[in-house]
């Protein structure tokens, strides 16, 4: 069975809509959790009423992280699932076939720990997979040696150009609007680390799978489109949003990358200047 996790904040039309029109293209047996963040536990969910589709679990807004764990510990407590989907509710399958492949996929071929497929944006271009980049290249060298580089040596430099150029395959991290997981091995990893509120959980997941010997693999056979940051976006301004990535980011490359505090607080401090520029 399959399990589906999705962490809905604010987005009660757009979560029913998603579930109805897209999930309910899955032909894998599968059970759906709206963790609904942010009505506070203990109450009651308006989705509850409005989606018999999905069990509903209303939490308190501890980020995406957590809810996505709360989402995943309900399923894995009282379902079989061998597997698990997590899912934005901006998301648009491109075909029906598109999880159920990706479940096959994932069952089939040892040493997958999740896998993604190909995500796209409004504007047609991938969006995943990635290639890994150091603290300085990611938050200093990108913004700092642009004047002195040309578009091509700056795509390179920086993998710009990464998600276009991949092939299906394990790669360092898949995007984590639209991904599946081993079941066992998210056990295994001990689910996603809460101590980010938003961002930098794909990265988190690909070190600790790396950990127990697992891949994150790009399954390009299959495709969705993602209407990013729909929901987010409403909530947060793009300096706040890219200010907040940036601090989870900070969290990774020290506590899995064991980039020293210091190093971390003068990164910190050259990326706020490119910020106030902007």
């Amino acid at each position: 069975m399959l399990g589906i996790v999705i962490v809905s904040y604010h987005s009660d039309e757009r979560t029913i809509r998603f579930v109805r029109n897209e999930l309910s293209r899955i032909g894998v047996p599968h059970r759906i959790v709206v963790v609904d963040n942010g009505v506070g536990a203990g109450n009651t969910s308006p989705l509850a009423s409005l989606l018999p589709e999905a069990d509903v679990l209303a939490a308190d807004n501890k980020g995406f992280a957590a809810g996505n764990n709360a989402g995943a510990a309900w399923l894995l407590e009282r379902y079989p699932v061998s597997a698990i989907l997590f899912t934005n509710n901006d998301i648009h399958l491109s075909s029906d076939d598109v999880v159920d492949r990706m479940y096959r996929k994932l069952l089939d071929t040892p040493g997958i720990g999740s896998i993604g497929p190909e995500v796209v944006g409004l504007d047609g271009r991938r969006q995943s997979p990635e290639g890994y980049l150091g603290l300085w290249h990611r938050y200093v060298w990108m913004y700092y040696l642009t004047p002195f580089l040309s578009k091509e040596k700056k795509e390179r430099l920086f993998l710009l150009d990464y998600p276009e150029r991949a092939e299906e395959g394990s790669h360092y991290k898949i995007s984590g609007s639209f991904f599946l997981m081993d079941a066992d091995a998210f056990r295994e990893i001990g689910m996603m680390d809460e101590q980010t509120f938003l961002y930098a959980e794909e990265n988190i997941l690909s070190d600790r799978l790396a950990n127990v010997g697992k891949t994150c693999f790009f399954f390009p056979e299959v495709r969705v489109v993602h209407e990013h940051a729909q929901t987010i976006g409403a909530s947060y301004d793009l300096k706040r949003r890219t200010w907040m990535q940036f601090e989870s980011m900070s969290y990774y490359y020290h506590a899995y990358r064991h980039y020293p505090k210091w190093e971390c607080r003068l990164v910190s401090l050259l990326f706020s200047l490119v910020l106030k520029l902007k």
